[in-house]
């Protein structure tokens, strides 16, 4: 059975995960730092007039939270680049599909910890767990990439940049100035790539494990 999604629609989804995070980016970090605290560039576009239009409308539904909505919506690149990976993913092995779960739980990481940010909530606890989630995905790519069968025609470079998670994690979250948000745009440029050219289940290269063994 051919494996969902196909390579282009995993790349836009990956592409689409990294964008969303982009454009989520200038709000939501000057909710959190200010004017004062944001790279120009940054201030710069947070500026433009659909940020503006987009915070006039949230003040006249009653939700002048900005730091909620635009936090919290980083939620849906972590469910896009899930849903990006999965079938390549799922070609490293049982790991790798830990991996693809430890992804989607960022989503649910993600939104939590927005909601409950402020003081009083009941589960404020849960306010940064996003960045623990994901660590763990930096920290287990590299697991993934030691663990992932060798004789299952995934290539080298694949293996190297699964690895490298962790590094394009952290540089991504500094050069963007933000996490999740600038995390998540190398996570998802990272994504792309290994949606683009990674191995797949339905590739003929990928080798099927024996049916009495785990798939």
């Amino acid at each position: 059975m051919r494996s969902r999604p196909s390579r282009p629609v995993a790349v836009v989804a990956a592409l689409l995960a990294a964008a969303w995070a982009f454009v989520l980016l200038p709000p939501q970090q000057h909710a959190w730092s200010g004017a004062y605290g944001m790279p120009r560039w940054l201030l710069a576009l947070d500026g433009l007039p659909p940020y503006d239009a987009v915070r006039a409308w949230l003040v006249s539904v009653g939700q002048p939270d900005f730091y909620l909505v635009f936090g919290a919506a980083a939620s849906a690149s972590f469910v896009l680049i899930w849903f990006a990976t999965g079938p390549a993913f799922a070609a490293l092995g049982w790991s790798g599909r830990v991996l693809g779960w430890l992804v989607l739980a960022g989503a649910a990481a993600t939104l939590l910890s927005y909601l409950n940010h402020a003081d009083g909530s009941p589960l404020r606890f849960l306010w940064g767990a996003d960045g623990i989630v994901l660590v763990a995905i930096g920290v287990w790519a590299v697991v993934v990439a030691f663990l992932a069968p060798r004789d299952a025609g995934i290539p080298v470079w694949e293996r190297v940049l699964v690895g490298l998670t962790l590094p394009v994690l952290v540089g991504s979250t500094v050069l963007f100035t933000y996490w999740p948000h600038g995390t998540l745009i190398g996570f998802g440029l990272e994504a792309a790539a290994i949606a683009a050219w990674g191995a797949r289940r339905d590739s003929p290269a990928v080798a099927r494990p024996p049916a009495d063994e785990p798939r």
